[in-house]
């Protein structure tokens, strides 16, 4: 097989792969190739694996690697998605080029693959909801993130009169949220000349951010570039409205942990379906979903550094209760029916 046969897999893996499945159960899997070594769980492909008689598909695999599942008829197959593909095509929110592969993948893989299996693992009540009106066995997972939540080492800069970073870090996936977000930080950068603005986008966004000099545009990576990525990058304010469209009621509350893992603490909206979650002043802020009001918002946030370093431990401690991979642990060694010590 060689490295480059070791190494594929894990270059190939996807969010869902890491967040719902691997990083919890990574101990349990083999780490040599042909099901050589001693774990319970032999991986498949990119995206699947294999423990005894049960088979776990996270979202898609290679053609030929789900085929071979499918065509099996004594597996057990549990399939995790974590998207709302039934409303890709009313989204309008949506590229039209991303709104056509989660078409394909819908009319696909994930068809083929919610007929076979007994169990649909989601990610939100959402996406249940959905699976059990089809008649499915549903089951809710919470992510899990196998990196370390952040310190808050960073706020020492700010506490000391420097520049401010805050990050936007929603792909064009989220179309309507960034339309909505870039507005307000726009209004920000030229109100507040403390302000470092960062957000994820290979083209100009078509305002005055392409041209700021205080704005960072990154560039999208691949998934395992950016989980690398993340151990170099720190925030002291992150941003994730969520605005009322239809893919949006599917997505779970991994920004919670994740903006952790940056070190930032959030500004979500008051309506989002995890708003529930944030202590608002206290582990982060709730606004409704007007430009005037995440304005009014961000500027509290930044008002006061020494509050927003308070904001980012308690945000980090509250993230750390929702960041325990034992709930997926315990759920994976019962499906698949093996112990996990």
């Amino acid at each position: 097989m060689g490295i480059l046969g070791l190494i594929a897999p894990a270059l190939q893996a996807i969010p869902t792969t890491d967040l719902y499945f691997l990083n919890a159960c990574r101990p349990y899997v083999r780490k040599l190739p042909f099901g050589f070594g001693h774990a319970p769980i032999e991986r498949a492909g990119a995206n699947s694996f294999i423990c005894g008689r049960n088979a776990v598909v996270c979202r898609r695999d290679a053609p030929a690697v789900v085929d071979a599942i499918l065509r099996d008829p004594d597996l057990r197959l549990s399939y995790v998605i974590d998207d709302d593909l039934a409303v890709a095509e009313r989204d309008s929110s949506l590229p039209p080029d991303y709104r056509d592969r989660l078409k394909a993948l819908r009319d696909g893989q994930h068809k083929a693959l919610v007929e076979r299996a007994e169990t649909i693992v989601v990610c939100s009540e959402h996406l249940a909801r959905t699976y059990d009106a089809m008649g499915k066995a549903t089951q809710v997972l919470d992510p899990f993130w196998a990196e370390p939540l952040a310190g808050a080492e960073h706020f020492a800069r700010i506490e000391a009169g420097g520049p401010i970073d805050v990050a936007y870090l929603g792909s064009v996936t989220h179309g309507a949220d960034r339309a909505f977000i870039f507005d307000v930080m726009a209004r920000l950068l030229a109100r507040d000349p403390r302000v470092r603005m960062t957000l994820i986008s290979s083209k100009p966004v078509g305002n005055a951010l392409d041209t700021h000099p205080r704005v960072r545009r990154l560039r999208p990576q691949p998934w395992w570039l950016y989980r690398q990525s993340l151990k170099r990058r720190r925030y002291h304010l992150a941003l994730y409205p969520m605005l009322d469209v239809p893919f949006n009621q599917g997505r779970s509350l991994n920004k919670l942990i994740e903006h952790a893992v940056l070190g930032a603490p959030g500004i979500f909206s008051a309506d989002w379906d995890y708003a529930h979650h944030v202590a608002d002043g206290i582990t982060g802020m709730l606004a409704e979903n007007t430009v005037d009001a995440w304005v009014a918002a961000t500027e509290k946030a930044l008002g006061d550094v020494h509050s927003l370093h308070r904001m980012q431990l308690a945000a980090r401690a509250y993230a750390q209760t929702l960041n325990d991979p034992r709930a997926q642990r315990r759920f994976w060694s019962d499906r698949l029916e093996f112990e996990a010590g």
